[in-house]
């Protein structure tokens, strides 16, 4: 009989035990677990990536995931984030550790970016150089390099300190190989002077890495919740009364060598050909773009391009990057201005690109509201986006 309980007694204290197992595990879950709304993803701590984030100042120096968690061949389980990516490797006695990856010198040989030497010239005081990569590292970027971690986190100098335009306008940024810093000069002396690059998100997308938003499997919601379309109009637009149309419009004809589009028409695209040159022309006077296949127009569309100060650069060059969507912010006149989800967006000059722009209709009017882009309507951006690849010509000129 008492053998008959002690038994019982057992088999109750096992159910008991696996009842309480199960309950517990969503719980366990959800404290080790978070999801990013703005982004549409999940960080666990299945591979140590979490932990690694929230003691390195993730939102700060990573960013929040743009992907779930991939394996990728040689390396192993990676998580790419806005600015960075994380990576669960071996160290040299086999145990597992987490680093960040150096996705910004895959980034710049990607698109066979090469940079300046580092001038011949005697080490300023507080200067650090690297004969690995021949460059250096000084203010006003050493500061915050050492303060994240350094050679450990963002790895060595790849650059000199140099000026780019940026989605943000024209700044001061050095690329390492985890990271480009850029210092954002409204800010001097703030905390937030130097600022990591989202170049974490530009690779991701530049393999074609999956970064659609996925739903949240039961986890802690950290961050703001994901944009919705918002109303921006007044970032690009016109203040006061609408502005009427000019009386003469630009005649969309380019001076050399585009045609000229007949006025009031459509822009139809021609039948695509495989294994034409192809190159972008980008007429400032006219405020309209021209697609060429060889020698034949195949496209185009009006634009509406950088305001006075903020002028789109005129000259020959490339795409080098394209993003399906991206939220461009920055400061102008003091002012912070943020644009979420801008559609197809080819960069071709530092932080200058083809995108669409649903915050204006302003297109071909002789208007020039952007700060520094080539604004397209939405259709218009989505057929070039699918026609020009990385490394179509682009020649912007009056």
């Amino acid at each position: 009989m008492m053998r008959h309980v002690a038994r019982s007694t057992i088999i109750v204290l096992l159910i008991v035990a696996l009842a309480t197992t199960d309950a517990a595990t969503p719980a366990f879950a959800q404290a080790g677990a978070l999801y990013f709304p703005r982004t549409g993803h999940h960080l666990t701590d299945d591979h140590g990536f979490l932990s690694f984030w929230r003691s390195h100042d993730g939102p700060r120096l990573l960013g929040f995931p743009v992907t779930e968690t991939l394996t990728v061949e040689g390396i192993g389980p990676t998580q790419y984030f806005e600015k960075g990516r994380l990576e669960r490797v071996a160290a040299a006695d086999g145990t597992p550790v987490v680093r960040t990856g150096a996705v910004v010198a895959e980034y710049v040989a990607a698109l066979y970016r090469t940079f300046p030497p580092r001038p011949d010239r005697q080490p300023v005081e507080g200067e650090l150089l690297f004969a690995e990569t021949g460059h250096s590292v000084r203010e006003p970027f050493i500061g915050f390099w050492q303060a994240a971690g350094g050679v450990e986190f963002f790895g060595m100098p790849i650059s000199e300190p140099l000026w780019e335009q940026t989605v943000a306008g024209l700044r001061q940024v050095q690329y390492f190989e985890r990271a480009r810093l850029e210092r954002v000069p409204t800010l001097a002396g703030a905390p937030d002077e130097i600022q990591v690059s989202d170049l974490g998100r530009a690779l991701a997308e530049l393999r074609g890495l999956d970064t659609a938003p996925v739903p949240n499997r039961g986890f802690e919601i950290f961050g703001p919740p994901a944009p919705a379309a918002p109303d921006v109009a007044p970032l690009n637009a016109p203040s006061g009364a609408p502005t009427p149309p000019p009386a003469a419009r630009p005649s969309p004809s380019p001076r050399t060598p585009a045609p000229s589009p007949p006025a009031n028409r459509a822009s139809v695209p021609a039948p695509r050909s495989a294994g034409k040159a192809k190159r972008i022309v980008v007429n400032l006077s006219k405020q309209w773009l021209y697609a060429y296949e060889d020698d034949r127009l195949v496209f185009d569309a009006p634009v509406a391009t950088g305001r006075d100060g903020m002028n789109t650069p005129t000259g020959n060059f490339q795409i080098y990057a394209k993003l399906p969507v991206q939220t461009m912010d920055g400061v102008t006149d003091g002012k912070y201005w943020v644009v979420p989800n801008v559609p197809h967006v080819m960069y071709f000059s530092g932080g200058v690109a083809l995108h669409g722009t649903y915050w204006h209709n302003l297109f071909g009017t002789g208007a020039r509201p952007s700060h520094g882009c080539v604004n397209l309507p939405l259709k218009s951006a989505a057929w070039l986006y699918e026609w020009a690849p990385v490394g179509t010509p682009v020649r912007v000129t009056y």
